[in-house]
């Protein structure tokens, strides 16, 4: 598998994302943007969503964002909304070293129109609750689902382990998404093997929170059914990188993370 970059990595090549607010002046030109682009590439599972991740340094209160702030989306956007699902990273400690990634949340969108009506009238409101979560900035985007295999988004249940790989965008980075998922990821089902996990999802991002080039070029969530399995083919997964390499020459952010919220 690509192997995992520093913490300062992270940071210095991502940093500038992290003055963006989550529902700000750009967000009907973005959400306009990866409409478009999610019409003309098609949708699996009404996959456009919005992500929003929270770096190294981030206080993230997963309870509260379970208990109080998810409540309150769905309460607001009903079924504009197909899903919301919040990750977060095992708190570090003697044996868990300090995640490059402290959470990410996705909102998986149903109904364009009635989610930016929704958003440019409750924005205000849903900002002041994620303020009792967190007050760092997330990097916001908005990605579209290219391939989704195994259990439906639905069904992933909470305690689920996610081994996310995050691509960073640069100025010339090359991210096909298209042969990520119909080249690299049917080899690394077969090299870790049919039952190691329960859903595997690859998105593209299209837009950034402020309308242009997304933060992430793309994502893929690998949610482990077998921790074991997963850990014991790792050495055969390496030996894909060139696969891997023929679709993207970015090197990843690795976060592990354990779904803490959905709904």
């Amino acid at each position: 598998m690509p192997v995992r970059i520093s913490r300062r990595a992270v940071v210095g090549g991502l940093g500038a994302l992290g003055s963006l607010s989550v529902f700000g002046p750009g967000f009907a030109q973005a959400l306009s943007q990866a409409s478009a682009q999610a019409s003309a590439q098609g949708s699996q599972e009404n996959g456009l969503c919005l992500t929003m991740i929270y770096g190294p340094k981030a206080k993230f209160e997963s309870d509260r964002y379970r208990d109080k702030h998810l409540p309150l989306l769905r309460r607001l956007y009903g079924d504009s909304l197909e899903r919301v699902e919040m990750r977060h990273a095992p708190h570090p400690g003697k044996d868990v070293p300090p995640a490059p990634i402290v959470a990410t949340v996705n909102l998986w969108i149903r109904d364009l129109k009635t989610f930016g009506t929704i958003t440019q009238q409750s924005g205000a409101e849903i900002v002041a609750d994620l303020a009792k979560v967190t007050s760092d900035k997330p990097w916001v985007q908005y990605d579209q689902t290219v391939v989704a295999l195994g259990d439906a988004r639905g069904a992933v249940r909470l305690g689920s382990d996610c081994m996310t790989y995050f691509y960073p965008n640069g100025e010339n980075a090359r991210w096909d998404a298209k042969l990520y998922a119909e080249g690299y990821v049917p080899q690394l089902v077969e090299a870790y093997g049919k039952d190691t996990f329960s859903r595997i999802e690859v998105c593209k991002g299209t837009a950034a929170q402020g309308g242009g080039k997304p933060g992430f070029a793309g994502a893929m969530n690998l949610y482990v059914h077998d921790m074991q399995a997963y850990l014991r083919g790792g050495m055969a997964a390496m030996k894909l990188m060139p696969e891997a390499m023929k679709a993207t020459d970015i090197r990843p952010v690795v976060a592990g993370l354990i779904v803490r919220a959905a709904g």
